[in-house]
């Protein structure tokens, strides 16, 4: 933390007086009487929720988005969280990124005429057919847990637009306050991913089978090699670190989205340093 206060003050100062790039919200600085107290401090978050609908060629689509956005704090860690969401639901929003609001409902209308454009592939001139049909698009932001050196969120996309089954979509992201740093699989050290991912290997079978390990023979693909980890990176909360695999990445859609939770007593030697600063931390919100 003391490496990183010099190049904190310069960008606070050059912020106030130059009216940079990444603004600070009126009642950021307002409370604080230290700028360690702004790195650390609590994020402060909005609840935004978009609900929209629309009929057209027999299909009834439907869009809801939830988010806690995050409005005040350590402007490093808000501008990466609020950069993190947009990523996730394509990117394009143009518009500045502190307007919570209207990024979320550029992404609701977007998945809205997704949703359209299906439905226009699914029209068949026939009301009595389709008139049934919904085709839904459910996006979550919750912010899960917080510490005064990161804090996770975790994303989840749902929905149904035609065929046999929907989509579902979950993961969790934490991020560093020190510099709003995406936490990932580089927080563990390189020569224990291997054993790493035995422990999430014996984890998932152990959480999402039982235990049964002719189960989960029968039920996760023949790997000839090492076991993989999880696509999306492993995300740290309250008493450890969670992986999410998502639908068909090591079993068939009716096997869900296999996941474990590894405690923080069992991952701390693999970690690196920075891994290590992170779990020997203050909790300071939690859901």
């Amino acid at each position: 933390m003391t490496r990183n206060l010099p190049l904190l003050i310069f960008i606070c100062i050059g912020c106030f007086f130059s009216g940079c790039k990444h603004r600070i919200e009126p009642n950021t600085l307002g409370n604080i009487t230290s700028l360690a107290q702004l790195v650390t401090g609590e994020v402060q978050t909005d609840t935004i929720s978009i609900v929209d609908s629309m009929r057209q060629y027999g299909v009834m689509a439907k869009v809801s988005v939830k988010a806690d956005f995050p409005v005040e704090g350590n402007f490093l860690v808000v501008n990466s969280i609020r950069e993190w969401m947009s990523e996730q639901m394509g990117g394009t929003f143009q518009g500045t990124p502190d307007n919570g609001k209207a990024m979320m409902l550029h992404y609701a209308q977007q998945a809205l005429q997704n949703l359209n454009d299906v439905a226009k592939d699914f029209d068949t001139g026939d009301s009595t057919s389709s008139n049934t049909w919904v085709f839904d698009t459910d996006i979550l932001f919750e912010k899960i847990y917080e510490t005064d050196q990161f804090v996770t969120y975790y994303y989840n996309n749902q929905g149904y637009s035609g065929g046999a089954h929907g989509w579902n979509i979950s993961y969790g992201q934490t991020f560093r306050k020190s510099d709003g740093r995406r936490v990932g699989l580089d927080f563990f050290q390189n020569e224990e991913l291997e054993k790493l991912a035995a422990l999430v290997k014996r984890g998932i079978m152990e959480d999402h089978f039982e235990n049964d390990t002719a189960e989960f023979r029968n039920s996760v693909y023949e790997y000839h090699t090492d076991f993989p980890l999880p696509e999306y990176p492993p995300y740290f909360d309250k008493n450890g670190v969670s992986f999410i695999y998502q639908q068909y990445e090591i079993a068939a859609y009716a096997v869900g989205m296999p996941s474990c939770h590894i405690p923080y007593s069992t991952v701390e030697p693999m970690l690196t340093q920075a891994g290590k600063d992170l779990i020997h931390t203050r909790s300071i919100a939690t859901k």
